[in-house]
């Protein structure tokens, strides 16, 4: 099997003309390519025309000879803030696979030197090889949702913040995002696999390999379920820490507004000008014994209390 990354006419038509199969990846493929490939490799003119137009929802589309295949992959962005969605169009048929798509992706370019040496004539194993590297692509990207998932509640639960609530919504979106392009693609993945299947041509593996890519989709699919319900459950957690705190915050406050209370109320009495306190309170000894006891006992008191009830309330 040959890997081919540029379109080569004479090439092309010479491996049609041996009925080798072999795969064509493009990146950005200008519309001179599809009119050369259109003629060359018989695309239907739907086909083609899905193909100059990006931005696609997964989907499968069956033809007579071919079959048009929209699946999306995903890589963690090089600044690790977010998530890049990559569309790849596959175009399948029992002699040749074509994939075009419009961003650099590393799972299709590593491909190119691992399939020569292989040497495989089972042409399905070859679309498995790819459909298979673009699906575990999810996995990382997974991962990488997890570990943010997991920080960001260490965050919440040892100290609230505005921003912490701004990002919870963030990573809800980019995994909201990434979940609707694999459970579609779940879904739709056994009618392609049954539209691959049937190409007349096509050279059938010895186990079912395609298969194995509609169990991992599943698997990444409920992964992202699950996200996106903790990320749901992280939300409360978020506005029943933040309560918790101003819960603290007040409780503390209380607490310092008792101990005021209970020196104004001691100082605001002996202020007054009953005529016992005028004519028993007449030296520094007596003031200092008086005021003293009026303020540390209830002081002390209070003290005791709070500290006893601390735990419930602190």
């Amino acid at each position: 099997m040959e890997v081919l990354t540029e379109v080569d006419r004479g090439r092309i038509e010479a491996l049609r003309a041996r009925d080798e199969f072999f795969w064509l990846d493009l990146a950005s493929p200008s519309d001179a390519d599809l009119d050369v490939l259109g003629e060359v490799l018989g695309l239907h003119e739907l086909a083609l025309e899905d193909t100059r137009e990006f931005g696609q929802r997964p989907k499968v589309d069956r033809y007579s000879e071919a079959v048009l295949l929209v699946f999306w992959t995903a890589h963690v962005s090089a600044d690790g803030a977010g998530v890049d969605m990559i569309e790849i169009h596959l175009h399948i048929s029992g002699g040749y696979l074509f994939t075009a798509r419009r961003a650099p992706c590393s799972d299709l370019e590593a491909l190119h030197d691992m399939l020569v040496p292989e040497g495989t004539r089972e042409e399905e194993y070859i679309i498995y090889r790819v459909l298979d590297d673009l699906t575990d692509a999810y996995y990382p990207v997974v991962d990488h949702f997890e570990e943010r998932i997991d920080a960001l509640e260490e965050m919440v639960l040892n100290d609230t913040d505005r921003q912490q609530l701004a990002e919870i919504y963030r990573l809800k979106q980019q995994v909201l995002t990434v979940q609707r392009r694999v459970a579609s693609q779940r879904d739709q993945f056994g009618q392609a696999t049954e539209a691959i299947l049937g190409l007349p041509g096509l050279t059938h593996g010895s186990r079912p390999y395609l298969r194995d890519i509609g169990d991992h989709l599943a698997q990444v699919t409920q992964e992202l379920y699950r996200q996106a319900d903790d990320l749901g459950a992280l939300t409360s957690t978020y506005f029943n820490a933040n309560a918790n705190r101003l819960n603290r915050l007040a409780t503390r406050l209380t607490v310092l507004a008792t101990f005021f209370l209970i020196w104004t109320l001691v100082t605001s009495f002996f202020g007054q000008n009953f005529g016992w306190l005028v004519r028993e309170i007449d030296s520094l000894k007596a003031f200092l014994i008086y005021d003293g006891i009026g303020l540390v006992i209830p002081t002390i008191l209070a003290a005791i209390y709070f500290w006893r009830r601390r735990r419930e309330w602190l």
